[in-house]
């Protein structure tokens, strides 16, 4: 068998002791500690205290004496690890930053991914980002290393200035004498080489165009290859993304993790007290990894596939039999001066392209819809107002003959998605048809420009999304049947916020999956809150679904109920899972079981595979459903894998670890990361692997949409309550 290895290196722990001093935390302390004293000292808080390790035996403030065993203490251990790892860097020049994981940008010119597209003098940069981070798996203490890109822009705002580019409304940040870059404000006038900006307490400074510089977000880094290369910059931002691909491919990334492992085992990195940081070769965990199998669909008359495309073929969809929106009225709101190709695009959509491999018969064929009945309306501009008055006069002509249309296909922009909520048809365009009980499809203009080669992908994505909006269930996803009666909440969420600086509003979507009839179904009590309110709605959905479901699946008395909760979170609070307890009290008379399974994606984590290193693309990396277990409660999961990736620039693809709370009294890690394997396949927004599960994606979905529409004059969530919030209608 061929090697399978992570980008974890075991590291080897000291035998011997060491002897610190402890004293009790305070902030400002154990700042001021570390200024003064940190380059012969190592400081840690350790709870409500402060642990003072010293290279010579010497100690700059009196405290309590204890003396720690790393071998029994690996968190301590892994803290004096990345110390000396930064000292040594340090040491040499460098300014690592963070320290969970520790950073590192290369400032070699050839690590500038940018200059042989754009050229070394360009002021913005693509440059190489070493993590390291320490992790325990299986019981054994590993350096994790990791490496990607980082943006990094290396002249200050006079160059921009100076070069003519409009400042105004742009972020900008300050520098630290140590190199660290803190968030300024919104530059909202520029007088001369003196900039106003606006910080996010709306107070407004002025200070000189030399001493800051721009963020390096994309904005700010499109925009200026857009005011560099006029027409060219879509082909210069495609190259750049081929290139950032490319590197973060699974061949080059653990060539650089290598190159970083080999440097740091050659040289002599050392703890506080002298001792040698010692790391190991990666073991080749191919024996301890699992590979699931592929999940089964259920379609029409109990018809069953492994894969969704096929089966939907074959057997028609879930609800063909019960649909009842059958040549369904539709509505397509476009732009007056793109009529006649939305008229070309909307066909292909309702009866297909010929030769396309997976959409020949379009929406109405594949899910037997029978023959839609379409009526355009066109908008005179592309204003907020203009579509406003378009969808009122649809939605009123068609009130007019007693009905309500079906499905809305709405026609939008690219550029609408920097518009503020308020001027964007894209949400006024939702919050009005919602308001009716339609459901909306939308889709860009540029978005016909594309080949019937790869439309036929597209179309087929939006035809799935358009059915399941309108109340129809393309298939659903069989499960294994267990003793115990099944409910999954996943709960997502969305940063709403107008501008960067301005208060976020934190929205916590969450969703219900259950299983009954031996099939998973998702439940229509899904809903979003602001995070303030999210205990209490998390309570209130799963008393209500559990009062619910009791009834149409016919629990009974003594029945195993088990509750699994999905969550990206850093993890979970006491308050959540206090209110899952309390309402767990309401229902008594049944066994109830629970897990809080936390979803992770940030950790740095790969899996190396050695079977796909001659692949044409995705080198070295794991197929689909490929898992290893980290420890009891923890799994790292690949929900995507070497075959889903679309070409070899793809890059490697990224795991993700489950992480089962303490608090959970269902405890079999295998089985849940299953389960999320299956989730990562039923979703009805396009016919690929997710790479997160549904629970999670929808979730972040539903708070997304209703975050913004809830900043819409007049909008109001029980507009919901009715059968569009009964539909898939986020997706």
């Amino acid at each position: 068998m061929l090697p399978i290895v992570l980008n974890a290196f075991p590291l080897k722990v000291p035998e011997w002791e060491f002897e610190v001093r402890e004293i009790p935390y305070d902030k400002e302390t154990l700042h001021s500690l570390r200024a003064a004293h940190g380059a012969t000292h190592a400081f840690r808080r350790q709870g409500a205290n402060i642990l003072i390790f010293s290279r010579d035996g010497t100690f700059p403030i009196s405290g309590k004496r204890q003396t720690i065993t790393l071998k029994d203490n690996f968190g301590m251990f892994y803290s004096l690890v990345k110390d000396g790892l930064i000292r040594h860097f340090v040491e040499l020049g460098r300014s690592p930053s963070n320290f969970n994981p520790i950073e590192l940008v290369s400032t070699r010119s050839q690590d500038n991914l940018l200059a042989s597209i754009l050229g070394e003098t360009y002021p913005f940069k693509i440059c190489v980002k070493y993590s390291i981070d320490t992790r325990t798996i299986r019981g054994h203490p590993y350096l994790i290393i990791d490496c990607t890109t980082r943006r990094v822009i290396k002249e200050n705002c006079q160059f921009f200035l100076n070069a003519g580019f409009g400042l105004v409304d742009r972020y900008v940040i300050t520098e630290k004498s140590d190199g660290y870059r803190k968030f300024l404000g919104s530059v909202s006038s520029v007088k001369g080489n003196l900039l106003s900006v606006m910080q996010s307490d709306g107070h407004i400074i002025q200070v000189e165009a030399n001493e800051v510089y721009l963020e390096a977000n994309r904005t700010n880094f499109d925009d200026y290859i857009q005011y560099t290369h006029g027409t060219q910059k879509d082909i210069v931002i495609e190259n750049i993304r081929r290139s950032v691909s490319t590197f973060n491919g699974g061949e080059n990334k653990k060539n650089r993790i290598e190159t970083l492992k080999n440097y740091i085992q050659k040289k002599f990195i050392a703890l506080i007290d002298g001792t040698r940081i010692e790391i190991a070769n990666p073991p080749n965990i191919q024996k301890h990894c699992l590979q699931m199998q592929k999940p089964v669909f259920v379609f029409n008359d109990n018809g069953e596939a492994d894969w969704a495309e096929k089966g939907l073929t074959q057997n028609g969809p879930y609800t063909k039999r019960t649909f009842d929106r059958n040549d369904p009225s539709i509505c397509v709101i476009c732009a007056q001066h793109d009529k006649g190709r939305v008229e070309q695009f909307v066909r292909k959509l309702l009866k297909g392209i010929s030769n396309s491999k997976y959409f020949r018969n379009g929406l109405e064929g594949k899910f037997t819809l029978g023959t839609s009945h379409v009526e355009v309306f066109t908008t005179i501009t592309d204003d907020a107002h203009a579509y406003k008055e378009t969808i009122e006069a649809a939605i009123q002509k068609k009130a007019d003959n007693g009905g309500r249309w079906d499905l809305a296909l709405v026609q939008v922009r690219q550029s609408f998605k920097k518009l503020k909520v308020t001027q964007s048809p894209y949400y006024i365009g939702k919050s009005l048809f919602f308001l009716h009980q339609i459901p909306v499809q939308d889709f860009t203009i540029e978005l016909l420009a594309q080949a019937d080669s790869s439309l036929g992908y597209s179309l087929n994505n939006m035809a799935l999304a358009c059915y399941a909006k309108m109340g129809g269930i393309p298939w659903l996803l069989k499960s294994s049947p267990t003793l115990s009666h099944e409910l999954v909440i996943g709960i997502g969420s969305a940063n709403i916020a107008q501008g960067r600086g301005t208060a976020n509003q934190r929205i916590m979507g969450i969703t219900t999956v259950f299983s009954g009839d031996g099939n998973y179904i998702v439940s229509n009590t899904s809903k979003a809150v602001i995070q303030k309110e999210y205990c209490n709605a998390l309570t209130s959905v799963l008393d209500n679904t559990i009062e619910k479901i009791q009834k149409r699946m016919n629990w009974q008395k003594g029945d195993t109920i088990r509750l699994i909760f999905h969550a990206q979170v850093k993890k979970f609070n006491k308050e959540e899972i206090e209110a899952v307890r309390a309402v767990i009290e309401k229902y008594r008379e049944y066994q109830i079981e629970y897990a809080f399974l936390k979803i992770s994606e940030d950790h740095g984590l790969h899996i190396f595979d050695s079977a796909t290193a001659d692949a044409k693309k995705g080198r070295l990396a794991p197929p689909r459903g490929k898992m290893l277990n980290l420890s009891k409660h923890e799994m790292l999961i690949y929900l995507i894998g070497q075959r889903e990736l679309r070409q070899d620039s793809d890059g490697h693809p990224r795991g993700l670890i489950l992480d089962l709370h303490k608090a959970s009294t269902f405890k079999d890690i295998k089985y849940l990361s299953a389960q999320v394997y299956n989730f990562a396949s039923h979703s009805w927004r396009s016919y690929f692997p997710n790479p997160m599960p549904v629970t999670i994606s929808y979730s972040d979905l539903i708070a997304r949409n209703l975050g913004w529409l809830n900043q819409l004059p007049g909008w109001n969530d029980s507009i919901m309550i009715g059968k569009i919030g009964q539909s898939q209608w986020f997706l």
